[in-house]
């Protein structure tokens, strides 16, 4: 092969790798269109909300455990009627029975520490819907929840005596229908007492189940 033809040669194959690199390199410039594996889909889907009613009061009765401090638990249950202030704020009052179980005192002393097993009390506080969110029952349906905080003052009549009371606690509601929810509710109440002989603060432990009807 002569010197002409080795450099035509070269030539050749200079000028073929730079075509090839430049149209390699002019195509990774372009934007490729895949399509996707899995494709969302693209109808909508009507969601059903419960809607509220506009009604400020609701009432509903209770039931639940109350455990006074020294004494085994024992059913309680009461009705509490309620006014919504705001959509978050709302003022209630509340009033049940239960009973003070001494089993354990009498078969340790063979008698009973109070006159009267029969306790009452009373309570007006006030809650606020601390979390308020949704529940989503299925892809169509959803209902209105709220995690809550509530305080009160009241009376306790424990033994036949009227103790001045205060209550803390949480609960979650659930808007079943736009005039119906449900409430698990969870109390601490506190009240200071001499049963024992000694004065003392006692911390009394209630966890209920409310319905409510709005009106």
């Amino acid at each position: 092969m002569t010197g002409k033809m080795w450099i035509m040669t070269v030539l050749g194959l200079v000028i073929g790798a730079g075509s090839h690199f430049g149209a390699l390199a002019h195509s990774q410039d372009l934007p490729i269109e895949e399509e996707p594996v899995i494709k969302p889909p693209s109808e909508d889907r009507p969601l059903k909300e419960a809607r509220l009613d506009t009604e400020r009061f609701e009432l509903g009765p209770y039931a639940g455990i109350y455990a006074p401090d020294g004494f085994g638990a024992s059913g309680v249950f009461g009705l509490r009627l309620t006014y919504h202030v705001t959509e978050d704020i709302a003022f209630e009052g509340s009033y049940a029975i239960s009973k003070v179980d001494q089993t354990a005192f009498r078969q340790l002393t063979g008698r009973s520490l109070l006159v009267s097993d029969d306790l009452w009390y009373w309570s007006v506080g006030v809650s606020y819907d601390l979390f308020p969110g949704q529940v989503f029952l299925t892809r169509k349906r959803t209902l209105y929840s709220a995690i809550y905080l509530v305080a009160g003052l009241g009376q306790v009549n424990m033994d036949d005596r009227n103790h001045f009371s205060m209550d803390v606690g949480t609960g979650y509601k659930l808007f079943v229908t736009d005039w119906l929810s449900v409430r698990p509710d969870f109390r601490l109440h506190m009240f200071e007492t001499d049963v024992t002989g000694e004065k003392k603060l006692t911390y009394n432990l209630e966890g209920t189940i409310a319905l409510a009807l709005f009106f």
